[in-house]
This record gives structure tokens, sequence and C-alpha cells, in this order.
């Protein structure tokens, strides 16, 4: 790769989304490795175990902070070299990172002026380290500069503590009693080992002795029976002995394994389940994170989501790139949800669901989504419609043949009766008419249901005239039962742009069968109400009403509540009006009659 050919330094790519590291052959050679491909997780395993927290931290920060370099010390994990670091983040993920070998550490204190005494074992605790040789402040010649630099090292806020070749512990600050539960002050010029046990601090004498040999600085992490404490321990060798520094990092260890048990838990739940989780800039030109199933589920190596995020479009079913598109821009903004279909190895078509909706983290937004795979329930619900269909086919098929069986007998009987007697033909002429007329006016009904949908052509009417030519064709018949026909409409009406003959029909429909509904001297009531959006027509009748259960069958195929009804009326009403743009809707109480709610929006 070209980012790694460095002028023959050792350097490597780190993939942090994919967790890999690919290296050059310097720093295979640096590191004694023989691979030029590694996981993150083999790599990082190359530093010494306190280097590798502070190189994750590095890292962290380039990603979250918006940093373009940064540096670090290492030492591998044989404690041979130390490294000077350097980390440069590329884009989408990607680091380089370049390693050095630096020269031997200068010593950390310069040496004191040569009359300087070593201080008596006498000395009081907080004014030894003034006067040990090797500390820079043996230098100060002011005694209150002395005193003020006395008092930052004793509120020093982790332990500190100075050994002297002897083994002899010469200075501790007050931070490292705490954490170790030692009275240094009565222990000054004791021994390390008189001090603490051997045995039960052995990796602690180690690295202290490696120190002291190799005059290198030593970093390490260590437990402390005594205090059930999790410490980071500093060795740094100075001409006259060694300086110690511990950290108490327990609470450290203690996060730092809980995220580590999340993030294992997270990889756990991401890496088996089928639906893919992903998160992206709300402009989608850089993805954050995709699990592991992206492959699986649309068939496209993970790698290429990351670094052409809009790639997926391709693969979109091409009529519903748009419906994608428009789905997806408005993630941004709000929760949606999308269903769109993808090409899978150029053949196979998938129904996929995304719902993606905004997040903020640590003031940056982000856009937190989900792919779904629902294909199979599309086919669940497709087949359930299906069926629905079928059911309503075998069902209407069955009534039509039960309502035209009975005219049909009729018929035929009469027939028969006039063919024996034929002088009395003529007697029943009118009532075979009658049964023909009936089974003409069925199979009218069912040819309208069965018509698709034509083009509307939309004229201008007057809405009160429309009402009024219906209650004059239909008073006749509200006549015969004694029935009052109300009309309530405002004085002043705009026209509305409809269709007349599948407005009268709606009208017809809907009054006929208030008028069937009711009783003798029963009242049916029409009122029109205009909006700028909407005309509203209001069908009420003072009738039985319908109870809860009759009213939730409205609609089906040859339900009816008349004594000689088909039930076809209601379903060709409902066709109609739909055919218009509108919504119908029945309200009715047991008792109290129904009121029919018609919906049609202005052209």
């Amino acid at each position: 790769m070209d980012v790694l050919s460095i002028n023959g330094t050792p350097a490597c790519l780190l993939d942090l989304r994919l967790q890999a590291v690919t290296l050059n052959q310097e720093m295979i050679h640096m590191l004694h490795l023989k691979e030029t491909d590694l996981s993150f997780s083999q790599w990082i395993r190359c530093f010494r175990h306190t280097g590798q927290h502070r190189l994750q931290q590095s890292l962290h920060q380039l990603l979250t902070e918006g940093l373009r370099e940064s540096s670090v010390q290492l030492t591998d994990k044989n404690f041979d070299r130390r490294f000077h670091c350097r980390m440069v983040h590329l884009t989408n993920g990607q680091i380089t990172f370049t390693l050095a070998e630096t020269e031997e550490e200068q010593h950390f204190y310069a040496p004191g002026p040569a009359d300087t005494d070593v201080p008596s074992r006498n000395d009081k605790p907080s004014l030894s380290i003034m006067n040990y040789e090797g500390f820079p402040f043996s230098s100060f010649s002011s005694s209150q500069i002395k005193h003020r630099m006395t008092h930052i090292v004793d509120k020093f806020p982790h332990g500190l503590a100075v050994i002297n070749h002897n083994w002899e512990v010469v200075y501790a600050n007050p931070k490292m009693e705490e954490l170790t539960k030692r009275p240094f002050f009565k222990n000054y010029y004791k021994r390390l080992w008189d001090i603490f046990s051997i045995d039960e601090h052995y990796p602690f004498f180690q690295h202290f002795l490696r120190s002291m040999e190799t005059h290198e600085t030593m970093e390490f992490e260590g437990f402390l029976e005594d205090t059930q404490l999790d410490v980071k321990v500093t060795v740094h060798p100075t001409e006259l002995g060694l300086t110690v520094f511990l950290q108490d990092i327990t609470q450290y260890n203690k996060h730092l394994q809980a995220l580590k048990a999340s993030e294992e838990r997270f990889a756990l739940l991401a890496d088996n389940i089928t639906d893919v989780f992903w998160i992206s800039e709300p402009d989608f030109d850089e993805v954050h994170y995709i699990s592991p199933a992206f492959q699986s589920l649309f068939d496209i190596p993970r790698r290429k989501a990351f670094t052409d995020p809009k790639s997926l479009l391709q693969h979109v079913h091409e009529a519903d790139r748009a419906h994608f598109v428009e789905g997806f821009s408005k993630m941004k903004e709000e929760e949606r949800v999308v269903d769109y279909r993808v090409i899978v190895g150029g053949k196979e078509e998938k129904w996929i669901r995304t719902k993606g909706f905004p997040v903020d983290y640590n003031g940056k937004p982000l856009i937190l989504g989900i792919h779904q795979d629902v294909t199979e329930y599309k086919e669940m619900i497709e087949l359930k419609e299906k069926s629905q269909q079928l059911s309503t086919i075998t069902q209407m098929s069955a009534g039509i043949a039960h309502e035209i069986k009975n005219p049909l007998t009729a018929i035929k009987g009469f027939l028969q009766i006039g063919a024996a007697n034929p002088e009395l033909r003529d007697n029943y002429q009118e009532i075979i008419l009658d049964e023909v007329n009936r089974i003409e006016a069925i199979v009218q009904d069912f040819m309208m249901l069965s018509k698709p949908k034509s083009s509307i052509q939309l004229e201008e009417v007057d809405p009160e005239q429309l009402v009024s030519y219906v209650l004059r064709l239909l008073e006749p018949e509200a006549n015969e039962k004694q029935i009052l026909l109300l009309f309530d409409c405002d004085p002043v009406q705009e026209t509305f742009k409809t269709e007349p003959k599948r407005m009268n029909q709606i009208l017809i429909n809907l009054v006929k069968n208030a008028v069937d509904a009711v009783d003798l001297g029963g009242e049916v009531r029409i009122e029109i109400q205009m909006s700028s959006s909407h005309l509203t027509l209001y069908v009420r009748d003072n009738g039985p009403g319908l109870s809860t259960q009759e009213l939730a069958k409205i609609g089906e195929p040859f339900f009816t509540t008349k004594e000689k009804g088909t039930g076809l009326g209601v379903m060709v009403t409902k066709k109609i009006v739909s055919d218009l743009n509108g919504t119908i809707n029945y309200e009715s109480e047991k008792g109290k009659g129904t009121t029919v709610v018609v919906k049609l929006p202005r052209a």
C-alpha cells in the first residue's frame, strides 16, 4: 500500500472499524513478526501491557476529538526497546502508525551541587527530599521556594518514593503511605524487603531490580494485597537510585473491565443476530459502524459499506429507488421506516425494512438504524390478502347463486304452471317479470363491483340541486311509508366538482337504504357541509339502528338487515366513494338510528 511506503520507516495501517492491521516489512522485522496482516488485538499485544492502554486512549482521541495526529511512547513486550510512535488519522477510521526507536532516556533528576549533604536519618520526611542529592530542588537557594516545592510533592496525587542504591527508602510522600498502608516515616533507611515481603511482592521486586541494573524506566501494573488495589507503577532510575511513582487504577480497571464486558456482549449480539445495526453521518457520506450480518443480508462486502456508503443504492430495485432516497433523507430529522426491494446475487429479490432515526452523540448528530429482512413477512401478507380475496369471491359466488336461485325457482314454477294451464299465463306474467328484474339488479350490482375503476369525468355541480333531485326521485316510495324526507343545507353553497352519475348513485343508495330501514312514520334527514377542502354528506335516520356486531359487518358480501336485501348495495356504494377518492363511515346504536358520513375531496 502507498501509505506504508514511508522511506523505509517501520509503519502499518490501522483500520479500526474492521479491527485490522496491515504492516510493511520494516515493522514486521522491528516487532519480530511473520505476517503482513494481523487483527488489531494480535498487533497491540506486541507492546507492553501498560502501553496498550495509552495507545488505545490516543487512538480514541484521534477518532472522537477531531485530531489529525498524535504520538505516544511505547515499549515492546520483551522490554528490549522503546519507541516513539506517531499516528495520523487519514479517514473513515484508518490511521497510519509509524515507529522510531528512541535513544536511552536522560536521567529525570539533575544532580545537585557537589557539596550537598545526604540527609541524616533524623531529618523530617517532609524536608529530606529537599536535600536528597539527585532531586533538582537542592539547587534552589530560597527557603521559601524549597518549602513550596516540598508542599507540592507532599500533596502529589500519586504515590512517590525514593530508593537509594542500597535499596533503602529515603523518602515517601503521604499518598504512598495511604496506598501501601506502610508508615514510611518509621521505616526510613530500612531496606525495601524489610518493609515489603519479597514473596508477596515478587513482581514488583523483579521490575525494580531490572530498572536498577539496566537503568531503564520500567512501567507495569500490579496488585497490592494489603489494600486490594490495582496500581500502575513507574520506576525511574537515577544516578543515586530509583524513584517510584504509584498510581491507583482500581476504578479505572473496573470501568475498563465493565466496558470490555459490554463490548463483548454487544459483539456477541451483533455477530449472531440476522438484523444489521449501523451508525452513519447524517449525509451518509461516512459509516461509523455496521454489524457483520450486512454481508449475508445484502451480499455486499462489509468493507465496501465503509469505503462507499452509498453503494447500497445500486442494489435497490429501480422502482423503489426514489422512495428509498426520500425515506433516508428524512432520517436526519425524524424517525422513518422505509420498505424497499434489493437485488441480491444479480437475480434474487429481497424485501428490506430499514428503520433510522437521528441521535446526538456528545453534540455530534448521527443516524442510528437497523436493516431487517422482511421478505417472508411480505410474502405472508400477500398470501393472506389472496386468501381473503379468495374467501370473498367464494362467499360472493355462493351468495349470488343463492340470490339468483330463488327468483329462478319462482320463474320456473310459474312457467310450468303456465305451460300446463295456458289460460292462467297472463295471471303470472307480472310476477315473472318482477323476478327477472330482481335477477337483473343483482347481476348489475355484481358487475359494478367487478368493474375496474374507470377515468373520472369531473363536472361542476350544485350539491343542493343534486340532493333535491334524488329526494324527488325517492319521494313516492317515502310517501307510501309516510316517511318524512328532510334536507339541511346552507343558504349559499358553492359549486362542487364531481362526477354527477357516481354522486347520484351514492345518494340514491344511501337514502333508499335509510328509507327501507325506517319504520312507518319515520324520518330521514340529509345534510351537506362544504369546507375549503372537502364536501361532507350526512344521511341520518331514526330507524332501529345496528348493534356493534352488525355495524362491524357492514360492507361484507351479502350481509343485510333487509328481508329481501343482498348487501351488494353497500359494497357498490363503498366502491363508488373510493373511486372518487373519498371515505365513508357508518355510525349507529341500537334503538337510536344510523348516520352515514361521506367525505369527498374538492378537486
